[in-house]
């Protein structure tokens, strides 16, 4: 993400969208478009309604964001996005026919009664979606920060699950040595992970 460091600031990226930077709209690609696609699959979308939901998220994003303000202590663009990409996801099911009118009142009243429950549901996804970016982001910055070798004992022991003894055989390393190096990288990812929450997340 050259020329953009989401550690640092998103006014930064906000404002380059703005002006349509292509290498800005090609980080939010980076950055979102794991977010907007997995969250439209798991509210049911097929893999070409999630593609379809993503470039109609970005393209009416694109109108807004010229008006957009940013604002660090609301998390307004994380607001945003989420409500044109739900938005986007319902006007999918429209067209694939997934939603049905219901002209019965008593069971359109219980489907009000029950919009609160589904709208937490939707926003428990999209926070989902918007930690898992946070944690791949993070977990680049440490990829970043240790040589190569510390990164691969990490990956193999903490994200792969391999025994301990057999990574430090083919990596030639002593088990407190594969120890000490995921304490470093854990480190690294834990503080990343909180100033871009502290900085991205903060309402």
């Amino acid at each position: 993400m050259s020329g953009y460091d989401i550690l640092k600031t998103r006014e930064t990226l906000i404002c380059a969208l703005k002006k349509d930077d292509d290498k800005a709209w090609a980080v939010f690609y980076e950055l979102y478009a794991p977010v907007i696609i997995n969250f439209a699959r798991k509210r049911g979308c097929s893999k070409e309604l999630a593609e379809d939901v993503l470039q109609e998220t970005t393209m009416v994003l694109m109108r807004y964001i010229k008006g957009f303000e940013y604002d660090r202590k609301k998390g307004r663009f994380k607001s945003l996005l989420f409500k044109i990409t739900e938005s986007k996801v319902i006007d999918a099911f429209r067209r694939a026919g997934k939603i049905t009118r219901l002209r019965n009142s008593e069971l359109f009243g219980k489907a009000s009664a029950d919009e609160g429950k589904a709208a937490s549901e939707r926003e428990i996804l999209w926070d989902n979606e918007w930690k898992a970016m946070i944690l791949q982001e993070s977990l680049q910055a440490a990829k970043k920060r240790v040589n190569s070798k510390v990164f691969k004992s990490f990956e193999e022991i903490y994200l792969k699950e391999k025994p301990v003894e057999e990574v430090a055989r083919n990596l030639k390393m002593s088990p407190n040595l594969l120890a000490q190096n995921k304490f470093r990288v854990m480190k690294i990812i834990v503080e990343s992970a909180k100033e871009m929450i502290h900085r991205l997340e903060k309402r």
